[in-house]
């Protein structure tokens, strides 16, 4: 009699569905902390990591760790920027991965798609540079970064980006030519405003 008992009691607290691999793998949305479980997360890092995608450190943002991802407010944003890293090292099947992460964990198609092709503009620009066109490389570029980015001084961020793309390629680019990059994102302010002659319309117009 207790030793039936026993078995049926083990029988209770054995899981009905095996924890397999493949099982956590289509869960990744489900935090592993538990409720009401404090996890501490990086506060800098989205900022960090949007940084780094704003100047092309690839290296850094193909470092970033699932782990260090799940339990941060901005792991969607984190998943996908993280994903362009993986894309201009050269790591596709990574990079996939992690957009799919990024889209079940709340990221818009739209940041998405912008993400992506922005990528697609990095690397069509690296191909034109060492193709030796260098305007297409550099128009690539631009939109790479303009097409994102939505704060910081546009211009000086695709001159960073373009500088830092062509070095790693060794080639070599003229500083008055990177001036010139991205020049049409500089904010109207930079502009001197127009004089311009405001007639007063309180006294009669004397003929």
């Amino acid at each position: 009699m207790i030793s039936s008992l026993g078995r049926w009691w083990r029988n209770r607290l054995r899981p009905t569905t095996p924890l397999s691999q493949s099982t956590m793998e289509t869960t990744p949305t489900e935090s592993t902390a538990q409720p009401g479980e404090w996890v501490a997360y990086d506060e800098d890092l989205l900022e960090r990591a949007r940084t780094q995608w704003q100047f092309g450190d690839w290296e850094s943002l193909a470092s970033l760790q699932r782990d260090t991802l799940q339990h941060h407010p901005d792991r969607a944003k984190l998943a996908l920027l993280a994903a362009a890293g993986l894309q201009q090292s050269g790591n596709s099947e990574q990079a996939r991965q992690l957009v799919r992460l990024a889209t079940q964990w709340g990221a818009s198609k739209k940041l998405i798609a912008q993400v992506l092709i922005a990528g697609v503009h990095n690397t069509l620009g690296r191909a034109a540079a060492i193709n030796g066109s260098q305007q297409r490389a550099l128009n690539h570029f631009e939109k790479a970064v303009a097409n994102v980015n939505t704060q910081g001084d546009t211009r000086l961020l695709i001159q960073a980006r373009t500088r830092n793309e062509l070095e790693r390629l060794n080639i070599a680019i003229e500083p008055q030519v990177l001036s010139r990059v991205g020049q049409r994102f500089v904010s109207p302010l930079h502009y001197q405003v127009p004089h311009t002659t405001i007639q007063d319309t309180s006294k009669p117009v004397q003929r």
